[in-house]
């Protein structure tokens, strides 16, 4: 037996019964948090079990089990026996998002320097230069993959991959926020800049340069947070709006 699903490039595919489920469910989250994070669903977007399944050609459970998995990280917010809506861009959370991206990528500065060869230099200097060229394009979820994985390299340079995937799961708010500001005009220029000004400081091993550099980088987002607003007030909660999340830890209970 066989279950249709859609691969990555919106393709209809078939997957075996022996593991269906499990990569029914993979491949429905997957693609659902994409298009949320890249904004293909914008903020405030009504979404529905039935909508979901028969575009992707597949029952409502998977369906359901994404929901419940993109609520906990505070991207849709499901309203029982009502609607499901695709959360709009809470900017208590992005803070603390960011605050958990800045701690990480900081403290893994230090191990990526002393491990650092040759080679890694190369190969950020080569992302800083598609990422540039990804601009020039007009190619800006490119612009934002390169500029994901010019970050990736530190944590995995450093031995450090599960801080990354951490981050990867948690910061779907603060996600959304950086795209927002690659579409502003004049912003993506000055992150590519900052980008060669980091590794500037890495070339030269100065660990105190480094995390100046990076947190300048990092922190440009609360400059530009009435900007964005004022371009996309649609997207943003409303200080009413702000809804209170919880963090699934896996079953750990929550400290008072």
């Amino acid at each position: 037996m066989y279950q249709r699903a859609r691969d990555k490039a919106g393709n209809t595919m078939k997957i075996a019964a022996g593991n269906r489920m499990g990569n029914v469910q993979d491949s429905v989250y997957t693609s659902l948090r994409k298009s949320i994070i890249n904004l293909n669903l914008a903020p405030g977007t009504a979404i529905s079990e039935k909508e979901i399944s028969l575009k992707y050609e597949v029952s409502r459970t998977p369906v359901r089990e994404a929901f419940i998995h993109l609520s906990k990280e505070g991207l849709v917010k499901v309203i029982p026996q009502r609607e499901t809506l695709v959360s709009r861009i809470d900017l208590n959370r992005v803070e603390q998002e960011l605050f958990l991206r800045e701690s990480l990528e900081m403290a893994v500065l230090k191990p990526f320097i002393s491990r650092c060869r040759p080679d890694h230099i190369t190969k950020l200097e080569e992302i800083v230069e598609t990422q540039a060229a990804a601009f020039d394009r007009n190619e800006y979820i490119n612009f934002m993959n390169f500029d994901d994985q010019y970050h990736q390299v530190f944590f995995e340079v450093a031995g450090h991959k599960l801080g990354w995937e951490v981050l990867e799961s948690m910061c779907g708010h603060y996600h959304r926020v950086r795209l927002l500001t690659v579409w502003l005009n004049g912003i993506a220029q000055n992150i590519v800049s900052q980008h060669v000004e980091l590794l500037s400081a890495i070339k030269k091993r100065d660990l105190r340069e480094s995390r100046l550099n990076l947190g300048r980088h990092l922190n440009k987002l609360y400059t530009e947070e009435k900007l964005l607003r004022e371009k996309f007030p649609d997207y943003f909660a409303s200080a009413r709006e702000t809804d209170d999340f919880e963090v699934d830890f896996g079953g750990f209970p929550l400290l008072p």
